[in-house]
């Protein structure tokens, strides 16, 4: 059984609940771990496409993600969750956006990654996901009718030119365990 994190909106852990508890008590704030691969020497941003097998958007193009268990940090959460759904251990990454996402029977603490690739082998979960794009800011930016409601909010309020700009591994809390409150890449 897996068990979750309970937050409030300061996301301080206030207890802990299972996976059914958490996605049927809209009440119940659990954190998520989101995160995307960026190419940056291409300037490109990796979209996932979801299979259609699966209860939650599925055939929707997505960035990935993982539901934090209970003691887990954002760090660990983004390492396991590339490990497992895209088959490499990520060296640099950074969050650049955090949010409340409200669904009908669940509430989730969200914070946004970016993972920078650096040409690691992906084999992606085939159970998971059934194809991958890699997209320029410009064609993300376009949209897709495609695209699930949370990447279509990521896509929307993230300064993708800013991310592929940026040397993400200088900046603070690249692999703090604790990282702090401040959206560096929204808009």
């Amino acid at each position: 059984m897996e068990i979750f994190d309970i937050v409030n909106e300061k996301d301080e852990v206030i207890g802990s609940a299972d996976r059914d508890k958490c996605h049927s008590d809209p009440g119940l704030i659990h954190r998520t771990a989101h995160f995307t691969l960026i190419d940056k020497k291409k300037k490109k941003i990796l979209l996932t496409q979801r299979s259609f097998k699966l209860k939650t958007d599925p055939g929707k193009l997505c960035f990935a993600g993982e539901h934090l268990y209970a003691g887990e940090n954002y760090v660990q959460g983004v390492i396991r969750g590339v490990q497992e759904e895209l088959g490499f251990t990520p060296k640099i990454f950074k969050e650049v956006c955090h949010r409340i996402i409200k669904f009908p029977n669940q509430t989730e603490f969200a914070r946004f990654f970016v993972v920078e690739w650096s040409r690691e082998k992906i084999d992606y979960d085939k159970e998971e996901i059934i194809d991958i794009k890699w997209l320029d800011p410009e064609t993300l930016a376009r949209g897709s009718h495609n695209y699930s409601e949370i990447a279509e909010y990521w896509v929307k309020n993230s300064d993708w030119f800013k991310i592929l700009d940026e040397n993400i591994a200088h900046l603070p809390g690249v692999l703090a365990s604790h990282l702090p409150m401040k959206n560096f890449f929204c808009k």
